[in-house]
C-alpha cells in the first residue's frame, strides 16, 4: 500500500485506507491529508467525515474537528459512533451540556453502545455528579464486563464516597486480570492509601515504577505512601525524584512543601505551600467556589512589608477556620510592621476581631469578596503571610499568647453556670472534626465513648464544646458512666462562635482532638490538650520537636507519643495527667 498521496488513484477507498494506515502509524496531518481526499471524492459518505474529523482532534484541531462531526451528523442523524465522536470532542472542548446531549444521543440510538455509556459517566464525574457517573459505569460493565476503564473509574467514584475497602476489592480484581498495567497498580495503592495501608501502597506503586520507570506521577504517590508514615526525609527524596522527572508538577512542589513544614524546614518549606493554588485538589478547598480565586489572581501581589508604594493590603482568607485562625496569628506582624490593612474574617468571628483589634479593618469573608478587597493596592491569602514572617523556627517565639477575647460579659455568665456544677476543674472537650480523615495522618476523630475514663475522674466536671449534634452520643455515654456533659442547648456551636469563646474561656482547661475547637482555644489563649495518636500530628501545624508546645499557639499542649497508637491507653494517659492537675 503507498505511504503517501503521490501516484495514489483517484479512489475514495484507497485514500480511506491510506488514512486509516497513517493513523495506525500516528501520523495524523497526513492521515487527515488523505481523508480530506477521500471525502473530497466521495462527499455523501459520513463516515469519511468522521475519520477526517478524528484526524483533526488528535492534531488539537478541535473547531474544525467540530466542523467534521457536524457535517457526518448532517448525513446520517442517528450515526451512532458520529454522536459519540462528537460528544467526545465537545468534551474536550469543555462543553459539556453539548457533550452530554451528544452522548445521550448516541445511547438513544444504540442502547448497547458501551463506550458511549463510559464517556457520559467521565463526564457525570468531571462534573462531581458522582452517583450518574457510578450508575453509567455499572451500565458499561453490564454491557461489557471487561471493560477495564469504566471498572477502574468506578474505583475512582468508590474513593470519592469515602469507600476505600470496596474500591480495594475491586481494584484487586482488576490488577488480577491486568498484572502488566502499571495503572493497575497505581490504583490499587491509592486504595491502600486510603485504607492507611502505607507500605502496602508503597509496594503497590513501586512496581508500578518497574514497569514505567518515566512516571512522575507514581514518584509523587510513593511520596505519599512515605509521608503517610511521617518518613519525611525519604517523602522528600521521592517528591524531589518526581520534579526531576516533571519539574512542572505542582502537587510534587506542593507535598515537597508540606513535608518540609512537618519537619520545621520553615524557609524551604514556605516557597511549596505557595503551590496550592497550582494543585487541583488543593485550589478547590481554598474558597467556596473559584471565581474569588480567579479574581484575586487578577490583582498584584503583596511582596512583604520591604515594597514600597504599598497603600493598603487587602489580606483574603482561605481554607476552613482552623486555617483562617492559624494564619491570623500574624496579624500582630502586620501591625507592627505598620502596614495598612483590610483584613477577610469569618463572619462569625468578625466582632472579636474588631474588638480584639480596634482601629484595625475587618471584612466578612463571604463567596463574592468584599469590594474593598478588590480594591486594595496590593493583596495577599492569608496562607503567604508566614512565608513572610515564619521563615525560621526562633520567629515563632513572637506568636501572640493570646489573640482574640471573648466578650467578658459573656465569659461571666457561663462561669457562674458552671460554678452551679460544684468545685472542680472545669474542662472543655471536644473530639471530632468534620474533616475526618486526612491523607497525611492518622484518623483525627475520636468517638465520645473512648473518653469514657476521663469523664470518670471525680471532682472534675466536663464540658461538651463540640460543634454539630452531639446529644445521641452523649445520653449513650451517660448511660455507660454516669458521668453527664454540660452542654448550653440555647447555642449553636457552630454559628454561635462569640458564644463558644465565652464558654471555652469559662473553662479551665480544654481537652480536645485536631479539630477547630482546638484553634479557637489557641487563639483565645486558653489552657489546651491537644492529643492525636502516635506523635503523627494530621497537620504540620500541630508537628513539635523541642518540647510539647505549639509553635503555633503557646497556649496549646501537644498530648501524644509513639507508644500511644490506640485512643483507649492515650486517654488513659490523660485521665492520669488530669489526677495529678487535682493533687
Amino acid at each position: 500500500m503507498p505511504t503517501s498521496l503521490a501516484g495514489m488513484p483517484d479512489n475514495a477507498d484507497g485514500y480511506l485506507n491510506l488514512g486509516l494506515a497513517l493513523t495506525r502509524e500516528g501520523r495524523h496531518e497526513e492521515a487527515a491529508a488523505a481523508f480530506r481526499r477521500a471525502a473530497a471524492i466521495d462527499s455523501g459518505n459520513p463516515g469519511l467525515h468522521l475519520n477526517l474529523g478524528n484526524a483533526l482532534a488528535a492534531q488539537g484541531k478541535a473547531e474544525e474537528a467540530l466542523a467534521c462531526f457536524r457535517k457526518a451528523l448532517a448525513l446520517k442523524p442517528d450515526h451512532a459512533g458520529v454522536l459519540f465522536n462528537l460528544g467526545t470532542q465537545l468534551r474536550r472542548m469543555g462543553r459539556l451540556d453539548e457533550s452530554e446531549a451528544a452522548f445521550q444521543a448516541a445511547i438513544a440510538t444504540a442502547p448497547d453502545y458501551a463506550d458511549a455509556h463510559h464517556n457520559l459517566g467521565v463526564l457525570y464525574q468531571e462534573q462531581k455528579r458522582l452517583d450518574a457517573a457510578a450508575a453509567r459505569y455499572r451500565r458499561t460493565l453490564e454491557l461489557e464486563p471487561g471493560h477495564y476503564q469504566a471498572a477502574s473509574n468506578l474505583g475512582s467514584v468508590l474513593r470519592a464516597w469515602k469507600k476505600p475497602d470496596e474500591a480495594a476489592a475491586l481494584h484487586e480484581k482488576l490488577l488480577a486480570a491486568h498484572p502488566d498495567r502499571p495503572d493497575a497498580y497505581v490504583n490499587l495503592g491509592h486504595a491502600r492509601l486510603d485504607q492507611g495501608r502505607y507500605e502496602e501502597a508503597q509496594a503497590l506503586y513501586e512496581r508500578a515504577i518497574e514497569l514505567n520507570p518515566a512516571s512522575a506521577a507514581t514518584r509523587f504517590d510513593v511520596g505519599n505512601s512515605l509521608s503517610g508514615r511521617h518518613l519525611w526525609d525519604e517523602a522528600i527524596a521521592q517528591y524531589a525524584r518526581a520534579l526531576e522527572i516533571k519539574p512542572g508538577l505542582d502537587d510534587a512542589q506542593y507535598n515537597l512543601g508540606l513535608a518540609r513544614l512537618f519537619r520545621g524546614d520553615f524557609g524551604q518549606g514556605w516557597p511549596g505551600y505557595e503551590r496550592r493554588l497550582q494543585s487541583a485538589d488543593v485550589r478547590a478547598g481554598i474558597r467556596k467556589g473559584t471565581a474569588a480565586l480567579v479574581s484575586y489572581e487578577r490583582l498584584p501581589r503583596w511582596q512583604g512589608p520591604a515594597e514600597a508604594g504599598v497603600r493598603e493590603v487587602g489580606i483574603w482568607a482561605e481554607q476552613g477556620i482552623g486555617d483562617q485562625l492559624l494564619m491570623s496569628t500574624l496579624i500582630p506582624e502586620l501591625i507592627g510592621a505598620a502596614m495598612p490593612f483590610i483584613y477577610e474574617v469569618d463572619p462569625r468571628l468578625l466582632k472579636a476581631y474588631e474588638r480584639s483589634f480596634p482601629g484595625q479593618r475587618f471584612v466578612p469573608l463571604k463567596k463574592t469578596p468584599h469590594v474593598d478587597l478588590l480594591l486594595a493596592s496590593r493583596v495577599l491569602l492569608a496562607g503567604s503571610l508566614p512565608g513572610l514572617f515564619r521563615g525560621l523556627r526562633e520567629d515563632f517565639v513572637r506568636q501572640p499568647r493570646a489573640l482574640l477575647h471573648a466578650r467578658p460579659e459573656r465569659v461571666a455568665h457561663y462561669r457562674g453556670r458552671l460554678d452551679e456544677l460544684g468545685p472542680g476543674l472545669k474542662v472543655a472537650l471536644s473530639w471530632q472534626s468534620k474533616r475526618g480523615q486526612v491523607p497525611l495522618g492518622p484518623h483525627k476523630n475520636a468517638p465520645l465513648i473512648q473518653f469514657a475514663p476521663l469523664l470518670k475522674r471525680p471532682g472534675v466536671h466536663f464540658v461538651d464544646a463540640q460543634y454539630g449534634d452531639t446529644a445521641a452520643e452523649r445520653r449513650a455515654v451517660q448511660e455507660a458512666t454516669g458521668v453527664p456533659l454540660q452542654h448550653f442547648d440555647q447555642v449553636d456551636y457552630f454559628n454561635d462562635l462569640e458564644e463558644v469563646l465565652a464558654i471555652l474561656e469559662a473553662c479551665d482547661l480544654l481537652v480536645t482532638t485536631s479539630n477547630a475547637t482546638a484553634h479557637l482555644a489557641g487563639a483565645l489563649g486558653k489552657r489546651t490538650w491537644l492529643l492525636f495518636l502516635g506523635d503523627r500530628p494530621t497537620f504540620y501545624y500541630w508537628a513539635h520537636r523541642e518540647g510539647p508546645r505549639s509553635l503555633w499557639y503557646p497556649a496549646v499542649e501537644i498530648v501524644t507519643g509513639r507508644q500511644f497508637t490506640e485512643w483507649a491507653p492515650l486517654i488513659k494517659h490523660v485521665a492520669e495527667r488530669l489526677a495529678q492537675e487535682r493533687s
